[in-house]
């Protein structure tokens, strides 16, 4: 048995309603990721004694803006950290990337075209600073380090958020030492 809570990832940006495969790949073709860069990074223990947390939430929120030459995209990453009973939350986390991106000349995209783009393409570029923000910072207010899920092709988010006590075997190292 693991010493590991796990729980969903929360996605709340709305599904992507283009079908438009090869809009999407000329939109690809015509982007280029110019910065990734931190916009919040903000950790608060909200208890003064030694807390276990119970259960993990991740929420991502994403948007976009268009600018004359390109486009950003922002995602918003909250992470309230409860306490094993669930009654109480001991922390907050929150994470805030934007990823700037030039566009060649050719036609603006649309709104279902940049949804699809977040979805399939910056929320990759990003998943790295999101993982390593909630990492970091979970140890930082010194609770477990949060470790998230693979992000994989055609969902949304990463299916599976858990703290793992340092040091403490997981069940997937039980069965890999079988």
């Amino acid at each position: 048995m693991s010493n590991a809570s796990e729980s969903e990832v929360v996605h709340e940006a709305p599904p992507s309603t283009a079908d438009s495969e090869p809009a999407l790949r000329d939109l690809v073709s015509r982007a280029d990721l110019l910065d990734v860069r931190v916009a919040k990074w903000h950790a608060e223990l909200l208890t003064d004694s030694a807390v276990e947390v119970g259960e993990l939430e991740v929420r991502v929120e994403s948007a976009w803006r268009l600018r004359g030459d390109g486009f950003e995209t922002r995602f918003n990453v909250d992470a309230p950290l409860a306490s094993p009973s669930g009654e109480d939350q001991v922390a907050s986390i929150q994470v805030n990337i934007i990823a700037n991106f030039s566009l060649s000349e050719g036609e603006k995209p649309n709104r279902a075209l940049m949804r699809k783009f977040i979805d399939q393409v910056a929320f990759f570029v990003v998943m790295p600073f999101i993982r390593e923000g909630l990492h970091s910072l979970s140890m930082r207010i010194g609770l477990e380090p949060i470790t998230i899920g693979l992000l994989h092709q055609g969902k949304e988010t990463p299916q599976t958020a858990w703290q793992k006590k340092r040091g403490a075997p997981t069940a997937r190292d039980s069965a890999d030492a079988q």
